[in-house]
């Protein structure tokens, strides 16, 4: 029978679990390369399961809870993750390895890559060798992965996400000058007691507008610490949850794979990291200030956590453009205020 939630009547947690169990068990020895036998399951996390084969070696189960809504469409989330690790792993990229799908039960089997994510890695204390040689790695493996799909003789922008194209991507950051400046407002009232020079909010609403005039490039649109795997010796990346296709910019995405989001600002990108690095070390330091400063909105609205270490990420350069240097300094009055 095939593992499917209902409305009507909605399996317990224990049941569910049960009925994917009894599914994974199933269909692993004919999606598998050796046919395995299973040993064990165990729930990971929400919708994730850990398998150990019975002769050795771990693979990884996981269900696209909402894959049925866009079965058979150009965007159908279950296929198009697996024809994109599948291209993705055959150029040599960062990904795992996809073993097969079953579009019944929406269930994709992935190789183990280790337990470890970077939201781990951001609040566990390492050497700053080793934090700066796995940033480096996440932007130049990040910059792959975006090249691979810009050169594949299949149109994958066919298969962008709705609501993830080029036109929603300008739609959307249109509202993002607002926001920064209002978060802005509300971390110097908060910090300062005052109102920000109307300046350094001109500095904001300029920093919006040159970001918002680079080119976008196809890739991930689900970019985050959590979807990014390290292995045990931490030497090595791949990169998850590649359902969702969708137009941003590389600086946007390498922002937010590489800094936390609980407001502590602790991030794997400093200056050397983004000197050396690929990508543009200017749009870097000017995605880094929108990203803290949204975050900083959203605890503020929440009234919920510190943003001291945030305010210090905010006043910290990592980039000689001058233009963002000069709003550093400006933001560094947050940190003097506290």
């Amino acid at each position: 029978m095939t593992p499917r939630r209902t409305a009507s009547t909605p399996p317990t947690d224990a049941q569910w679990n049960e009925q994917v169990c009894a599914r994974l068990m199933a269909c692993i020895p004919d999606l598998v390369p050796g046919s395995p036998a299973v040993l064990s399951i165990t729930r990971w996390v929400e919708d994730v399961w850990l398998v150990e084969l019975a002769e050795g070696g771990r693979i990884i189960a996981k269900q696209q809870f909402y894959g049925l809504l866009t079965r058979d469409e150009p965007h159908d989330l279950l296929q198009v993750e697996f024809d994109a690790l599948r291209y993705l792993r055959r150029c040599g990229a960062a990904v795992p390895m996809p073993f097969g799908i079953d579009p019944e039960a929406q269930i994709i089997l992935l190789e183990y890559a280790g337990r470890e994510t970077v939201a781990d890695v951001l609040v566990t204390p390492l050497e700053a060798s080793t934090r700066r040689q796995l940033a480096a790695q996440i932007l130049r493996q990040l910059t792959r992965i975006e090249t691979h799909l810009q050169e594949a003789q299949i149109d994958w922008s066919s298969r962008v996400i709705p609501g993830a194209s080029a036109k929603e991507l300008t739609t959307g950051w249109a509202d993002v000058p607002r926001l920064a400046t209002k978060a802005l407002l509300g971390l110097w009232r908060r910090s300062c007691g005052s109102e920000p020079a109307e300046a350094l909010v001109a500095q904001v609403l300029l920093l919006c507008e040159r970001l918002g005039r680079r080119t976008p490039k196809l890739g991930i649109s689900d970019y985050q610490p959590a979807n990014i795997v390290v292995d045990e010796q931490r030497r090595r990346v791949t990169f998850l949850e590649l359902s969702k296709l969708g137009w941003d910019w590389t600086e946007r995405r390498a922002v937010q794979y590489t800094t936390s989001v609980d407001g502590s600002g602790i991030s794997l990108l400093d200056a050397d990291v983004v000197a050396q690095s690929p990508l543009d070390g200017d749009a870097l330091d000017g995605h880094h200030i929108l990203f803290l400063l949204l975050l900083a909105g959203r605890m503020l609205a929440t009234d919920k956590g510190d943003i001291t270490g945030l305010a210090r990420a905010l006043g910290t350069p990592l980039s000689r453009d001058p233009i963002t240097t000069e709003l550093r300094r400006g933001l560094q009055r947050l940190t003097l205020a506290e």
